[in-house]
């Protein structure tokens, strides 16, 4: 008989690997560090580049997941985004901070789907699954909101001594991470031994099984647009927006570590949401409100600048944790991690489409102007597709 993993060990191990791979004390000032040495235009290319490969790896990441372990793969994006943070240290340059980029974004492209696949099976051989999972991802994004509301409160503080020292702060948190990680114990649920015919079907069977039926296709198609909303913003647009209303380098750190109180808010009122709404209107009230704060950004000065950024970030600490429910609960075990990375997977590749695109708005007319134009795709793309979600949610 196989042995049941310890699921309160990996509940930890989940909740504390993630708070320190969060704590970001660079993103506050991150702006300040690149525009001595970039543009906004080659800013988003670099994103773009960098989304590009990860979108490359996505979905070979999550199928590697689903063959040699979850565990492994999570240590090795540990691994990567330390040289990234050692890279962002002493970048002075395009290519450098393209380098840097590039690493960072492997570390979350290894992780995504694989964490999360992690925890729901060895919740799930517990018969755990429906009592601890949402709770599980919902306690451990706010905890992570607060590790970066430290981190980014900071990251002003720490900017005083050289643009290097924000990065280095976040060596030793990712040294943290990868020990705590190290931790994991690994289900054993639909293993199957690695071979190269075996990743390639994992591959495209794991795909397919996020279009396999009617539900599936709902869930896919509103996360798709709502994420890519959303980290539009996360990615070009939130720190330039806060910069363009004339902070320091003090205040910006403030007012970035601001935004994740403002996501650690709406994490702890999801249950207040579940209570008050129906299953069926949280689409509606995602992409409604996160429309709402894309317009704010039309306001001028300071009032648009953080009633945008903040309002968004808000709606941000509810998307997570609900579209991460609704997808374990309709995938199956043995596609998990695969199909998540290929929902991830997609969205990058928007992103990185978007992002030359993004950056010459942000340089030819205005950032404030480039956050409004998605209040508008909001309306456009996502209130069909949650209209679509809810249907499905009901039946």
């Amino acid at each position: 008989m196989t042995k049941l993993t310890n699921w309160q060990k990996n509940i930890w191990v989940f909740k504390w690997n993630s708070v320190f791979n969060w704590y970001q004390a660079f993103v506050g000032v991150y702006v300040l560090i690149w525009t001595q040495y970039l543009n906004f235009t080659q800013m988003s290319l670099i994103y773009a580049i960098s989304l590009i490969v990860g979108t490359a790896l996505e979905l070979p990441s999550g199928a590697l997941a689903d063959l040699i372990g979850r565990k492994k793969t999570i240590i090795l994006g540990r691994i990567i985004n330390i040289l990234a943070y050692l890279t962002f240290a002493f970048a002075n340059n395009f290519p450098l901070f393209l380098i840097g980029q590039i690493l960072y974004q492997m570390n979350w492209v290894l992780e995504s789907g694989a964490q999360s696949a992690l925890l729901y099976d060895s919740l799930k051989e517990n018969s755990k699954a429906k009592k601890y999972y949402k709770k599980t991802e919902t306690d451990t994004f706010f905890l992570c909101t607060v590790g970066m509301m430290v981190g980014t409160g900071m990251s002003g503080f720490l900017y005083k001594f050289g643009n290097s020292s924000p990065y280095l702060a976040c060596v030793l948190t990712s040294i943290i991470s990868l020990i705590i990680a190290l931790r994991f114990e690994e289900p054993s649920l639909d293993s199957e031994k690695f071979t190269f015919k075996n990743y390639l079907r994992q591959n495209i069977e794991g795909t397919k099984h996020i279009f396999e039926n009617t539900k599936i296709r709902a869930i896919t198609f509103f996360s798709l647009i709502i994420t890519f909303i959303t980290y539009a913003g996360i990615w070009y647009i939130y720190e330039p927006r806060l910069a363009e209303g004339g902070f320091n380098a003090k205040y910006m750190g403030l007012l970035v570590a601001g935004t994740y109180f403002m996501r650690a808010i709406g994490i702890k009122l999801i249950p207040v949401l579940d209570k008050h709404l129906k299953g069926r209107s949280i689409p509606y009230f995602l992409v409604i409100f996160q429309s709402f704060g894309s317009f704010l950004s039309f306001i001028p000065g300071k009032f648009g600048a953080i009633s945008s950024v903040y309002s968004r970030k808000f709606l941000d600490g509810f998307r997570n944790p609900i579209l991460n429910t609704l997808q374990n609960q309709n995938i199956v075990s043995k596609y998990r991690a695969t199909s998540l990375s290929a929902v991830a997977l997609i969205t990058n590749l928007f992103l990185a489409l978007a992002g030359p695109g993004i950056g010459y708005l942000m340089d030819h007319y205005s950032v404030s102007i480039t956050l409004g134009i998605f209040g508008f795709v909001g309306l456009l793309l996502g209130v069909p597709l949650a209209f679509n979600l809810s249907k499905n949610i009901e039946n």
